[in-house]
Parts: structure tokens; sequence; C-alpha cells
């Protein structure tokens, strides 16, 4: 009889060993597309019997679960860099398209040079100023829809940011309860599956380092800052540098995580928003640049009225913020005095007094150091005033566009105020008393092409911005030797020079507003005999020449300090657009990387189908035996029974 039970308990062990592989087999096909579920196994052992028995069929069976820390590490890797590397591609894709959509800043500002030049040839059509006008509006539109459509950008960042911290915290949540679970159940694989499907999810966020302990629990680190113990999350938090900044810190003390563009979707979310807030800047500073070039090139003509060309376009001023900490009583405002100077990249600035050699100033988008020297205090094609006393250490921040794009609109009221005429218009001859010249000149002199400068041409006769709009009149002495007077006045002289090789030159001086410290200039050439004159009388409608010098700021040298304004324009796009292109391919190349992490670690520890079918027919065979053997025993028990 012993021998019986013996069988049937034997053979029981064996349907109790079968029937949980067949379950784990059933569980494993269940869970084949579950994230973060590792296969399943059943590990058997014979039982022995007692000394001099046979073996007592198998021990319970315990499951094991197939895993891979180093294919888990790996594939979380890829997942930090892939989310990373998409979540630029998008943002990056989005900031150049700003400046080619509807923001398309480049066209618009070809458009209205290439109108102004045709304005310059033909000065009096009124049809063709209102083209230009209609131009500069477009212009508006455009800056104001590309910044928009940045700032759109920016704002998406700042929710992925603000998302992301509190989708990661929820997760470090999880991972916390189920090591808190894997102190009670030490490395149960339900537990240990859940566990890798929150370090999987955690990984899109921020790069996760996990350290097993023996239980199978976790600690998690990122960049060396521990964000998960055994005593429970560090919570993750935004927080505000003292430059203005975001970052993310970890703990109720905020430690700073490091987190690099490349980190994550937190990683990148802190890298778009510096991209973003880098093209508000040059874009910002680009429209302060175009718009402060075209109001002083205004100012060095005359309007359909003949007066002195008032502003186009109307900018917001540079702003300046003292440092929180500054103990000192130093109040600073800002102008941009010379735009080509300015850095196309906006700056901010960081000015920084100190007792012991006054006052600096970094661009905060290179880094590169400027002396703040003059009177009025000046630096990089910003003018500075200051009142009250520093103290040592004080610091502000100028930005000299803010919110330039944005703000952009239009200072004129009507077309005719587009200042397309010269301030001179030279005459061989005397100003008559009904306004014509007559020209009784014995010898020849003729007008060159005019020009304006900072610096008067060496020999020119300069003549004080106090006469500028005078009628002026050049009166020759000699056959090399002049002055200048009135037309009022022509007796009195108020500037003189001479021809060098039958040439000389002009200069009046701009009065004070845009075109302060500018010089007019007018060469002149000619064999003249003493008596001879030449009359300067404003510009009428019939002059162009301003027209020109307004459509040449679109491709002349030096108008930024990237340039033209068309190189500064165009590299500002093209710099997006090459950024936007090698986001693409690093998003390609990383999605690769993270397909095969996941294959790698699928490889080791992924469900696959065949093979749980074979396992499946394996085990449904053996409890088919097992069953058997039941079978036979209950029949040899009951002939047994039958014989007694």
């Amino acid at each position: 009889m012993s021998g019986i039970t013996n069988a049937m308990s034997t053979a029981l062990s064996g349907l109790e060993l079968f029937q949980t592989g067949i379950s784990t087999v059933s569980n494993n096909l269940a869970n084949i597309t579950t994230s973060g579920y590792s296969a399943e196994t059943v590990n058997a052992q014979t039982q022995a019997g007692a000394t001099g028995q046979p073996g007592a069929g198998v021990q319970p069976a315990q499951i094991t679960r197939a895993a891979s820390g180093f294919a888990a590490a790996q594939l979380r890797n890829a997942n930090a860099a892939g989310a990373a590397a998409s979540s630029q591609s998008t943002a990056l894709t989005a900031l150049s398209n700003a400046l080619t959509n509807n923001g398309d800043v480049q066209t618009t500002l070809n458009q209205f040079f290439q109108d102004i030049s045709t304005l310059a040839s033909n000065p009096a059509s009124t049809a063709q100023r209102q083209t230009v006008f209609s131009d500069a509006q477009s212009i508006i539109s455009s800056f104001q829809s590309a910044a928009a459509s940045i700032t759109g950008t920016l704002s998406g960042a700042q929710e992925t940011l603000s998302t992301g911290v509190t989708s990661a915290n929820t997760l470090l949540g999880q991972l916390a309860t189920i090591n808190a679970g894997l102190q009670q159940s030490p490395n149960s694989p339900s537990l240990l599956d859940q566990q890798q499907a929150a370090l999987n999810s955690l990984s899109q966020y921020l790069p996760v380092n996990a350290i097993t302990q023996g239980n199978g629990s976790v600690i998690v680190t990122t960049g060396g800052t521990v964000l998960l113990d055994q005593s429970g999350a560090q919570a993750l938090a935004v927080a505000t540098t003292s430059s203005g900044t975001l970052r993310v810190t970890a703990g109720n003390n905020q430690t700073p995580v490091t987190l690099t563009e490349a980190d994550g979707s937190l990683g990148a979310a802190l890298g778009n928003i510096v991209a973003g807030n880098q093209a508000t800047q040059s874009l910002g500073t680009l429209a302060a640049i175009f718009a402060t070039q075209v109001n002083t090139a205004q100012a060095q003509g005359l309007n359909a009225s003949g007066a002195i060309g008032q502003p186009l376009f109307s900018v917001p001023a540079p702003s300046v913020t003292p440092g929180a900490g500054n103990t000192g009583s130093a109040v600073i405002t800002a102008s941009i005095a010379n735009a080509a100077a300015l850095p196309t990249d906006g700056g901010p600035f960081t000015l920084t007094y100190s007792s012991a050699t006054g006052w600096s100033a970094a661009d905060q988008a290179t880094g590169q150091s400027y002396s703040i020297t003059g009177t009025p205090p000046s630096f990089a094609g910003l003018a500075l005033g200051i009142t009250g006393t520093p103290a040592n250490g004080d610091s502000f921040v100028l930005n000299p566009a803010p919110s330039a794009a944005t703000g952009l609109s239009i200072a004129a009221t009507s077309a005719s105020q587009i200042a397309a005429a010269d301030p001179y218009v030279a005459t061989p001859g005397t100003l008559q008393a009904n306004g014509s010249v007559q020209n009784n000149n014995a010898g020849s002199i003729t007008a060159g092409t005019d020009s304006v400068a900072t610096t008067p041409a060496t020999g020119a006769a300069v003549i004080p911005a106090s006469y500028y709009g005078q009628n002026l009149q050049i009166n020759f002495t000699s056959a090399t030797a002049y002055t200048v007077s009135t037309t009022a006045s022509p007796g009195t002289a108020i500037a003189s020079g001479t021809l060098s090789g039958g040439n000389g030159e002009i200069a009046i001086a701009y009065p004070a507003g845009a075109a302060s410290g500018q010089y007019w200039q007018l060469p002149i050439s000619g064999t003249p005999v003493a008596g001879d004159t030449l009359t300067l009388t404003p510009g009428g409608s019939a002059s162009g020449s301003n027209a020109q010098r307004l459509a040449a700021l679109w491709t002349s040298p030096g108008t930024t300090t990237a340039g033209t304004l068309e190189q500064s324009v165009v590299g500002l796009s093209t710099s997006l657009g090459a950024n936007a292109a090698a986001a693409q391919q690093l998003a390609s190349a990383t999605a690769a990387q993270v397909t095969t992490a996941t294959s790698n670690l699928s490889t080791v520890a992924g469900v696959n189908s065949d093979q749980q079918a074979i396992a499946l027919t394996n085990y449904e065979q053996a409890y088919q035996a097992a069953a058997q053997v039941i079978s036979t025993a209950h029949t040899m028990f009951e002939s047994l029974l039958t014989s007694i």
C-alpha cells in the first residue's frame, strides 16, 4: 500500500508543478506586450525520499523572473536620449519655422527695401510712397508673428517641464511604494515587473541609475543626485536661479539636478527654453537694429513737406534691471546710440561695478566682456545714463531690445513722412528772390554723389549744425579757394575750403536728433573762377538720394556686427534651420537606439511566443503523464480493495 501511496504522492507533486508551469506560460503570453514585464520560468528540484526510499516527487515550484540589469540600464539610457532628441526636434523645428512661415521676416524686409529703391528713382510718386508705407506695416506683422510663434514654442517647453516634473514625481512615488512592498515580499516577480515599468517610464524624463538592493528594491540617482532611497522619494521641483534661468531641484533642500539638453524630456525642455529665449532675444535685437537704422536714415533726409525726417518706427527702449542684492543708490538708463555696433545676439548684458576698476559689462549669451568708457558711458553701441552712487559689487541686467519684435509699431502717420529727399540739392549759380537759381558762373563747378559719415572728409569745409536747413551759398574767391555762407548773409563766411586737384568737400553737421553726430557730405569739383557760386537748397520732391541710402541699409557692409542687415537676418534663419536639421537627425538616430535596446532586452527578458508554445506543450504532456500515473495507482488501489 505504501508504494501505491508514494506513487500517487509523487504524481500529485508533478501535477502541481506542471499546473504551475501551464499557469506561468499563460501569464507570460497574456503579458507579452506589457511594459516592464519579464518572462517567468518554473524551476523544479526533486524531493529526496526517506533513507532507503525512492524519491518523493518534486519540491514546490519556484518561479524565476528573467532579467538583465545591463540590458535594462541600456534601454533606460536610450529612453532618456531618445526622449530628449524627440523633444528638441519638435521645439527647434518650430523655432526654425517661426522665421519661414507667417513670420517670414526676411521676405518682408527684402520687399520693403526693394520698394524704397523704386521710390528713390521716382520720389514724387505718391503711390510708391504708399507701397513703402504698407511694406513697413507688413514688416511689423511678420516680426510679431515670428515672435508669437517663438513664444508658443517657449510656452510649450515650459509646460513640458512643469508636467514632466509632476509625472516624474508620481513615478518616484510609485517606486517608493514598490520598495516598501519588496521589503515585505522580497524579489516578488510582480513587484519587480512594476518596478521595471516605472523605471522605464521615469527614464523618459531624466537619466536613471538604479542600484538594486538584496530584496529587489532600488536606490535611484541621476547625475549624482539621489532621487529615491529606502527613506522614500525626493520630490522634484522647478526653481529660478538668481540670473533668471530655470533649473530642476530635488528634495526640501532644493539640491540642483544636473541636466543637459540630452538628458530626457526635462533636460530637453530646459534646453528648449534657453534656445527659445535666445531666438526671442536675437529676433528682438534685429527688430531694434532695423528700426533704429531706418529711423536714423529718416533723420538724414527730408520728407515730402521738406521737413526733417522723423522716425518711421517706434521700438521699445532698452530696459535696465538692478540686482536684488544691490546696496548702492545708482540708477541706470540706456539707449541705442549706434545700432551697427550692437551685437546681434542682443545679450542681455550684465553690468557690474567695482570700486577699483569702475563699470564693466558682459554679454550673457557669449560671455564677451566690454569696458564701459566715455561721456556718456557707453559700450557695444549702447549709451548709459548713470545717476546716484553705486556700491562695490552692484550689478544690473541691461536688455537692449526687450519685446522689440512684439512691440515694434509704426510711428509715422502717413506715407508723406517717408524722408526720401536729401537735405540739400546743389545748383550752380546764385539764389534769386523768386526762389530760382541764376547761373552766371564763368567757370564750371559740379556736385558729386552725396554721402553721410560720422567724420568729415579731410580738408572739408565743415558747416555747424546750427546752420542746417538754411539756404547755403558756396563762394569761390579764386580758382581753388572758396567760402560758405548763408544766402541771407552772403558776405559772412561760416566755413572755408579749397579745391585740391580740382576736388573739394562740403560737410554739414546734422542737428540734434537721430542723426546727431553725423555729417551730410557733398563732393565738389571743376574749374571755377573767382566770383562763381554754388547754391545749396533743401531737397525737394524730385530728390530721392536719401531713399537710396535707406534702400542701401539692406546690403551695406557694417550695418550690423554680423555684416549687412540682410546677412544678419539670413544668418539667424539659417542658424535656427541648421539646429532644427541637426535635432531631426539626432532624433532619428536615438529612436533607432531605443529600438535596438528594446530588442536586446526583449531577447534576454522578453516573452518569446514560440518558446512559450513549446513549454506549454511539454507541460501539458507531462501533466497528462502525471495524471495517468495517478489513474493507474487508483486502479491498482481499487483492485487491492476488491481482492480483500
